[in-house]
């Protein structure tokens, strides 16, 4: 939705800061990769407890799932919540695309064979098939993934927002279109754009911080930070602590 003509969108303030009473900790791309969320959390538990009066709020930017080993146990994880911490869990492409495949939308056909869904369906225990991505094998597919899920995992992942705010932050999984205030977004560009976000120079109203996109290391634009260090290759899951105006990798 294009913003309404005359209406002028204001840039955030420099530096962005998060409210003095809170503490957020925003963490990139998971994809399956259990073996370092378990770490990143156990920081992040150690430090709420030993930071009184300190609210601390920990931002998943979405994509638990797919490419790395143990979306399962990434899933779990996450429903068990961060001791003494409030957590609030994004939606990502992939989370959208694998719902869409459980919905019998179109995105389903680019989720099972683009996606690196093999590796989430062998989470769950559904053993690879060579023709996992035929056409023909679809409904059995969906209903044997239907079957191996738990429902409270299909809930946890139908529940997932698709942005937060915290002071002068927008936190999302892809972006956000320019030229459209963030109060006009849809969804499925915070969900799934990619080059017209990147490639923009604009100060949106909030500074965003987003995954999605991967890059060799946490990159800190003017206007965005993307945390997408493509922790399911790289082995590095990136976190960053916002607090006051000092933003640094946790």
């Amino acid at each position: 939705m294009p913003k309404k003509a005359g209406t002028k969108l204001v840039p955030f303030p420099e530096p962005p800061a998060v409210p003095p009473d809170i503490a957020v900790v925003a963490i990139g791309d998971v994809h399956g990769r259990l073996d370092l969320l378990v770490p990143v959390l156990d920081r992040i538990e150690r430090r709420a407890a030993q930071t009184a009066g300190i609210r601390h709020i920990v931002v998943s930017l979405g994509d638990l799932i797919d490419r790395g080993p143990d979306s399962s146990g990434v899933i779990e994880r996450m429903m068990a919540g961060v001791a003494g911490c409030d957590l609030v869990v994004l939606r990502g492409n992939h989370e959208d695309a694998l719902l869409g495949f459980l919905d019998e939308k179109p995105i389903g056909d680019a989720w099972r064979s683009f996606f690196g869904a093999e590796a989430f369906l062998q989470s769950y225990g559904i053993a690879s098939r060579q023709n996992f991505r035929e056409e023909k094998a679809m409904p059995q597919l969906r209903e044997d993934l239907l079957a191996a899920m738990p429902q409270a995992h299909i809930d946890f992942l139908r529940s997932l927002p698709s942005h937060a705010v915290f002071g002068d932050y927008f936190f999302v999984h892809a972006g956000v279109r320019p030229g459209v205030s963030l109060a006009e977004q849809e969804e499925r560009d915070l969900v799934w754009i990619r080059d017209e976000f990147l490639n923009s120079k604009q100060r949106f109203e909030k500074k965003i911080v987003h995954g999605h996109t991967p890059v060799r290391k946490p990159d800190f634009n003017r206007n965005r930070i993307n945390l997408d260090t493509k922790a399911y290759a790289s082995g590095k899951l990136t976190a960053a602590l916002f607090e006051g105006t000092a933003v640094t990798i946790f």
